[in-house]
């Protein structure tokens, strides 16, 4: 079985024959891509020493008089010269690529044969290299991008994976293999702590995992975090002796949570959704879902945290936004999944509608508010981002309608009425009704002075 290996693990002749042939490259280029072809026979699985390759192979062949739109369109349609290498093994299929790439490093057929060649010696860094250089030379080709964001997920790339499904979207915004597979990168994300999924030693785990997280364990009481580890040891033996219970990974998972240790709380409900019986349970997708979001803010917290000590560092506000862009394209992801599948779970429509005024999309977010009215719990709240949305669109005659509506129905003068009340006299201010905001500004500032600018509102209109 071949295995991928760097250049350092090579002989050490091989290596000196690589460095004889980098130095001869600007006086020898053919000299040395044939010193670099001969040893990747050798060692195919070298991956540095093919991207190496590739990359001297390209260069050349850009330089060369023939256009690459014709060299493309030429060999894209005739996969006739590959049928006769279905029946090779996949150590035969690289070296028959190889072959056919150093005549034109631009043969995406070629470049397909090695990555399935790759991936059926399980080399997954190669697999990816294969659908990068199928991309570096067709961009644009959704079905290449596809194979690309999955090799990445296959080779725990899952940050790549979403870029690349990113790309896909972008040029087929409907693209429902895209938003599959960027759900399944979404949760892999949160998952990249690691996963006791088939662990054979839960107690060596559970070692390592405290010595891990020993900072993160230290605020809890010594008897506490032992009678917790020893639940967890149970609910495990419980889960090993009844595997079809979906109460004993419900349990797992609640420990886990109140452990501090999110990746595994979320694992054990996945393990729980892959059950029979738990395949259909809403219940358990549910708490995968919120899971997902808590472990997402303990991200963005941590990284807060380190703005805080240096608000200048380039990597912290890096991956402070990197942290938030992902519990959002989470977030979007998983609430538009919810909101097409039960369109009648209103609860649903009205944190979707949040995403979406929160991000702007005013037009997108009002026909979620508008249904989620039908639901109890956030009917009210859903009037008032509903207002808000008009406001934003400056249909104040439509914002007023809503606001008013709260102002009327909610008796106590509480945090959302007071938004109500102040937005009415925006909504009046803005329409050039001095008189009639003022009168709603009062309102708030005799029930409460700090409510956001209210008190700057009611002094200059005094002064004035």
């Amino acid at each position: 079985m071949i295995k991928e290996i760097a250049i350092a693990d090579l002989d050490p002749r091989q290596i000196k024959q690589l460095d004889a042939a980098d130095r001869a490259l600007s006086k020898d280029v053919n000299y040395s891509l044939e010193i670099y072809t001969s040893i990747l026979r050798q060692a195919p699985g070298c991956l540095e020493l093919r991207k190496h390759l590739r990359s001297q192979q390209f260069k050349i062949s850009k330089s060369s008089k023939k256009g690459l739109g014709a060299i493309i369109n030429k060999l894209t349609n005739a996969p006739f010269l590959f049928k006769a290498q279905t029946n090779k093994s996949p150590e035969e299929k690289i070296s028959s690529a190889e072959d056919l790439i150093a005549k034109n490093p631009f043969n995406v057929p070629a470049h397909l044969m090695l990555a399935g060649a790759f991936a059926e010696l399980e080399m997954t860094g190669s697999v990816v290299f294969a659908y990068e250089t199928i991309r570096s030379i067709q961009p644009k080709d959704l079905q290449n991008l596809k194979k690309l964001a999955n090799a990445y997920l296959d080779a725990g790339e899952s940050d790549l994976a979403i870029q690349t499904g990113n790309a896909i979207l972008e040029i087929n915004p409907s693209d429902g293999d895209a938003e599959d597979m960027m759900k399944r990168a979404s949760v892999a994300v949160a998952m990249n702590k690691g996963k006791w999924e088939g662990s054979t030693d839960f107690r060596e785990q559970l070692k390592n995992k405290e010595e891990a997280e020993a900072l993160e364990q230290s605020a809890k009481t010594v008897n506490d975090a032992k009678g917790l580890e020893a639940l967890i040891r149970q609910a495990y033996e419980n889960v090993t002796a009844e595997p079809q219970n979906l109460n004993h990974y419900r349990q797992l998972s609640d420990l886990y949570q109140k452990y501090g240790d999110l990746p595994n709380a979320i694992s054990w409900i996945q393990q729980a959704r892959k059950v029979d019986a738990g395949k259909g349970d809403v219940s358990l997708e549910e708490k995968e879902r919120l899971l997902t979001l808590e472990y997402y803010d303990g991200i963005i917290e941590q990284w807060e945290n380190a703005l805080a000590a240096d608000p200048n560092k380039p990597e912290s506000k890096k991956g402070y936004a990197d942290a938030v862009a992902a519990k959002k394209l989470f977030q979007r992801q998983q609430l538009e999944s919810l909101v097409q599948r039960y369109p009648n779970e209103y609860g649903y429509r009205f944190e979707l509608g949040c995403l979406l005024f929160e991000e702007g999309q005013f037009d997108d977010c009002l026909p979620h508010f508008q249904l989620a009215q039908r639901n109890a719990k956030v009917r009210l709240d859903a009037i008032l981002y509903l207002g808000r949305a008009y406001l934003s669109k400056k249909f104040f005659d439509l914002a007023i309608e809503q606001f008013k509506s709260l102002k009327s129905e909610i008796q106590i003068m509480d945090d959302r009425k007071k938004d109500a009340v102040y937005q009415l006299g925006c909504c009046y201010e803005s329409m050039g009704h001095g008189e009639l905001a003022i009168e709603e500004f009062k309102l708030v500032y005799s029930s409460d002075i700090s409510f956001r600018d209210v008190a700057d509102k009611i002094n200059e209109f005094y002064t004035n």
